[in-house]
Parts: structure tokens; C-alpha cells; sequence
């Protein structure tokens, strides 16, 4: 049977706050079974070393401070490993980009297209972690079928490549030498493409929509069945070339120069044509424009044989 004494002593350690008084290590644990014992041990353990923690805490200041500075440190540790796994990641990836682009020199190096297996992937996983690929020459380097989607290109040398059925769609192709390159059936969806070099190219069946091609060189390219819907061509070249069956539905062809071009069962559904220069163009008839408009101070410049009709943008 217990004490009255020690029963309120127990009383009296309950109802303390941690941290007010001296901890004091409970007397009356070992009671009860084995198992009860090992519980009554642990759980007396923690509340012993929890209530030393907050007398400490709240009575001797070289603890705080001591706690309070391991804090600091580790909090700094942690930055510090962070900064240091960064430079790592960022050495490591540039170490491999800097691979990348030797294989792809010494692989586009190579006579009579030997290095053509290694360097599709090899550009394609350029592209994939978004390198800038800006002023590389891969000219006459076959591509056909790669995945270059978002892929940036801007004022690289790309002469006479080959992206059949390449999907570039929203690259940055800006200013770019495309100069006879194939693109039959390629994806430029969204690609910018201004001020880029196009003459010459393969564009038979490629998709254009809501691309930008603002002064773009489409001197003598091929656009057979060619999707420019929604892009913008405003003061492109597309003189001497091959138009027909196109597709430039809802396209800002405004001041843009179709001179010498075949516009055979071309679409211009909702194109904007002001100031547009088709007065050369081959076999544009005028239900072809009847769709189309312009600003009322900029009209396009047709063919004698077609009236315009005068519908604004």
C-alpha cells in the first residue's frame, strides 16, 4: 500500500509545468509487471530528459545559446551542401553538354554521312535538356525523324540538312541559314522563324500553324499543300516559289511579296493581305481572295484581272 506522502508527491510532479522547478527523477516506477516496468522506465526516461531540456532551456543561458547556435550551423550546413550539389549538377551538366557538341563536330565530321546513326540522338538529347544550340553548323546533316520540339536553333548554319517528318514544333529557328533544307512533312508548329533563310527549302506538306516567319527568305521554296494557317509571314519573301495548295487561312500576310509564285488552289480564308504584293503571282483567282481582308489603308496589290472587294481586317 502507498504512502499518503508519496501519492501527493506524485500529485505534485503532475501538475508542474516543465521547465519551473529542479527535474527529480520519479521513486515509484518499479512497480507491476516486467512489460509495465520497461514502459513506466521509458516513458519516466523521456519526461525525465524532456523536463531537464526545458529547465535548462529556461534557466541557463549558455544552453540557449549553445542550442541556439547548433541551429545556425546546421541551418548553414544544409545551404552549404545544397550550394555545393548545384555546382556539381551545373559542372556535370556542362561537362556533358561540352561532349555532346564534340561528338556531334567530330560525328558531322565524318565523310559520306558515317556519323549520321550518332548524331540524331546526340542533338535530340541537346534539345531534350534545353541547350542552346545557337550558331551550330549542321549543314547537310540528315535529322529525319528526330524529336527537336522546342529546340533552339537561332542563327544556326543548317544548310541543305534534312528534317523530314522532324518534329520542331515551337523551336527558335530566328535567323537561321535554312537554305535548301528539307522539310517534307516536318512539325513547325509555333517555330519562330523570323528573319530566317528559307530559300530554296523543301517545305512540301510541313506544318506552319501560328509560326512566325516575319521577313522570312521564302525565295524559291517549295509549299506544295504547306500549312501556314494563323502564322504570321508580315514582309516575308516568298517570291519565285512553289504555292500552291498552301494553306494560309487566317495568316498576317500583310506586306508580304508573292511576285513570280505559283498560288494554285492556295486557301486565304481570313488571311490579312494588306499590302501584299500578288500582282505577278501564277493562277490566283479571285474566289481565292473573296474570303480574304485587308486594312482599309493598305489594300493588296492583285492581279488586273481580279477586283478587289474591299473587306477590312
Amino acid at each position: 500500500m502507498e504512502k499518503p506522502a508519496e501519492i501527493g508527491d506524485t500529485g505534485d510532479r503532475t501538475r508542474r509545468k516543465p521547465g519551473e522547478t529542479r527535474p527529480d527523477w520519479p521513486h515509484d516506477w518499479r512497480k507491476g509487471s516486467s512489460l509495465s516496468t520497461f514502459l513506466a522506465a521509458a516513458f519516466y526516461g523521456l519526461e525525465y530528459a524532456t523536463c531537464w531540456f526545458y529547465y535548462l532551456f529556461g534557466r541557463v543561458a549558455s544552453f540557449r545559446f549553445f542550442l541556439q547556435l547548433s541551429a545556425v550551423m546546421l541551418f548553414a550546413m544544409g545551404v552549404y551542401g545544397v550550394t555545393i550539389d548545384m555546382e556539381k549538377r551545373q559542372i556535370d551538366r556542362g561537362v556533358r553538354e561540352a561532349t555532346l557538341f564534340a561528338m556531334i563536330a567530330r560525328t558531322h565530321a565524318l565523310p559520306n554521312g558515317m556519323g549520321e546513326k550518332a548524331l540524331k540522338p546526340s542533338v535530340e538529347a541537346l534539345a531534350r535538356d534545353g541547350v542552346a544550340m545557337e550558331e551550330i553548323d549542321l549543314s547537310g546533316a540528315n535529322l529525319s525523324g528526330a524529336n527537336l520540339a522546342g529546340a533552339n536553333f537561332r542563327g544556326a548554319n543548317l544548310q541543305d540538312a534534312i528534317f523530314v517528318e522532324v518534329d520542331l514544333s515551337g523551336a527558335n529557328l530566328r535567323g537561321a541559314n535554312l537554305r535548301g533544307a528539307v522539310f517534307i512533312r516536318a512539325n513547325l508548329t509555333d517555330a519562330d522563324l523570323c528573319d530566317a533563310d528559307l530559300s530554296e527549302a523543301d517545305l512540301a506538306g510541313a506544318v506552319f500553324e501560328r509560326a512566325y516567319l516575319d521577313a522570312a527568305n521564302l525565295k524559291g521554296a517549295e509549299l506544295l499543300v504547306a500549312d501556314f494557317a494563323n502564322a504570321r509571314l508580315h514582309g516575308a519573301i516568298v517570291t519565285s516559289a512553289n504555292g500552291a495548295y498552301s494553306n494560309f487561312a487566317g495568316a498576317d500576310l500583310s506586306d508580304a511579296n508573292f511576285s513570280d509564285t505559283e498560288l494554285q488552289g492556295a486557301v486565304f480564308d481570313g488571311a490579312d493581305l494588306g499590302g501584299a504584293r500578288l500582282s505577278q503571282s501564277y493562277n490566283l483567282s479571285d474566289t481565292q481572295v473573296d474570303a480574304a481582308c485587308a486594312p482599309p489603308d493598305a489594300p493588296p496589290i492583285l492581279p488586273d484581272h481580279i477586283e478587289w472587294t474591299d473587306r477590312r481586317c
